[in-house]
């Protein structure tokens, strides 16, 4: 019994193209109950090339435009052709059979508008009906332009069912021309079915955009907890670093106080007795100026008495005695010469004192000038790691928020883990005796990875030393 040749076909702008392509490479969700998954890679091409449809045809519209062929906006671009083998007919049929009967058709449109122009010809073999979706641009081959009033009319849909069926039966196939009316009736199927696979796919976009909303709010709501959260912590940090700051400007003040008034009482005492010595010392030296003047007189009336120089000096007590000194008066005259000589070395040690005192003080003035230095300082680094926690955050949501052509790139978890790696790869270039703590699960783990790289890197150097 003879089959009717099955074919449809629609014309498409550049706008239609992708939503074809889909379709026909089983892309996004599968809505049609009929297509069999687990006999999907049973598919194949006609036309095999790495770009996609949507690639091939803007391709071959750039080069009718650098051709100076005219290209609109809503200029067909392409007919999407579906040609159909009865389900009675491919029982009958061996594999070889029906690859012969699909590449018979896709050879008569290479031959009537250009192997250029035929952009695909995909073969489903994971429905019930077998069937060849094939997408050919409507070329005029004697001028080269994008003409499909002329190339599409309805001669020319007469003239396509009038001369597949032909060829069909030159390889051997009981093929007749289709009478129309299933033509016509497949079409509107065909129609229908995209039309309520359309409607799927927009309850399905709606609610996924019900759902995306629901989850940006849902975000938004944490970030506002956790931006008011990390507000409180900064104040409540910021107020505890204040009060700690005033606690120790007022131990400073206090011990700087205290220090102030020990040294000058002790400035006051050593004066005092520095005073007191000094005024001591000039009364003992008078007296010692005295009792000289006194011993002189006396020497000078012995010698006046022509004494013998080599006398004996056991009798000097005798002979002070006949120069009227007592020993009272000898032994207080070394009495004052020793308490004088103590003075002076009592007065030696206070200005000893005084000295240590005045350094001990140059190097209490030097401890306050570095301490005030090393709080200037510590305010400097305390803003530069504030400003340097702010860039990291910044680089943070720039990581998460990178996007190609409208899709997310990393996200949020990702870019946290690239953030952990380069802490620690930084901080071991840095040589930092602690390095910077993870704030989450993703950081740590991007940490990880990088102890991890820097593991395998020092193996594979220990293994290339041992080699040589």
């Amino acid at each position: 019994m003879s089959i009717e040749f099955a074919w449809n076909t629609q014309k498409n702008q550049m706008s239609d193209i992708k939503g074809k392509e889909r379709e026909q490479e089983r892309e996004g969700q599968i809505k049609n109950d009929m297509i069999d998954l687990d006999r999907t890679h049973l598919n194949y091409d006609l036309v095999v090339s790495e770009l996609n449809l949507y690639q091939r045809a803007k391709e071959r519209v750039d080069q009718l435009k650098s051709e100076n062929k005219r290209v609109q906006k809503n200029s067909v671009i392409s007919y999407s052709n579906i040609i159909t083998i009865p389900e009675s007919a491919a029982k009958k049929m061996s594999n070889e059979q029906m690859q012969d009967y699909f590449k018979t058709c896709h050879d008569y449109f290479v031959d009537r508008f250009g192997k250029e122009n035929v952009l695909s010809a995909k073969v489903h073999l994971d429905e019930t009906t077998p069937h060849m979706h094939l997408h050919f641009m409507p070329i005029d081959k004697e001028t080269g332009r994008l003409q499909a009033r002329t190339t599409m009319n309805k001669a020319a849909l007469n003239q396509i069912h009038d001369d597949i069926p032909r060829r069909l039966r030159e390889k051997g196939f009981d093929v007749v021309r289709g009478s129309g009316e299933k033509t016509k009736q497949k079409l509107d199927i065909h129609e229908y079915k995209a039309k309520l696979d359309l409607e799927k796919e927009v309850n399905a976009l709606e609610e996924e955009r019900v759902a995306l909303n629901r989850e940006i709010f849902a975000r938004k709501a944490r970030i506002d907890v956790n931006e008011q959260r990390l507000k409180k912590e900064s104040r409540e940090r910021v107020e505890k670093v204040e009060q700690e700051a005033i606690k120790e400007i007022e131990t400073i003040e206090k011990v700087m106080t205290k220090f102030e008034k020990d040294t000058s009482e002790k400035q006051e005492r050593l004066i005092m007795d520095t005073q007191d010595m000094n005024g001591l010392l000039i009364a003992t030296k008078k007296d010692l100026e005295e009792h000289q003047k006194q011993l002189n007189e006396r020497i000078d009336s012995l010698n006046e008495l022509n004494f013998n120089e080599s006398i004996n000096l056991d009798l000097k007590p005798n002979l002070l005695n006949k120069v009227s000194m007592s020993n009272e008066t000898f032994e207080e005259l070394k009495k004052r010469a020793e308490v004088a000589e103590r003075m002076q070395r009592a007065l030696r040690i206070s200005e000893q004192r005084v000295q240590t005192l005045e350094k001990s003080n140059r190097g209490k003035d030097k401890e306050l000038g570095d301490m005030f230095k090393l709080r200037i300082e510590n305010s400097y680094l305390q803003k530069q790691n504030q400003f340097l926690s702010a860039l990291v955050e910044r680089i943070r949501k720039l990581l998460e928020n990178v996007k190609d052509k409208g899709v997310v790139v990393l996200g949020k978890e990702r870019a946290s883990e690239l953030i952990g790696f380069a802490k620690n790869q930084v901080g071991r270039s840095l040589k930092m005796e602690k390095e910077a703590e993870p704030i989450n699960e993703y950081e740590a783990a991007g940490r990880d990875k990088a102890i991890q790289k820097l593991n395998e890197r020092l193996q594979r150097e220990k293994g290339s030393e041992m080699e040589r």
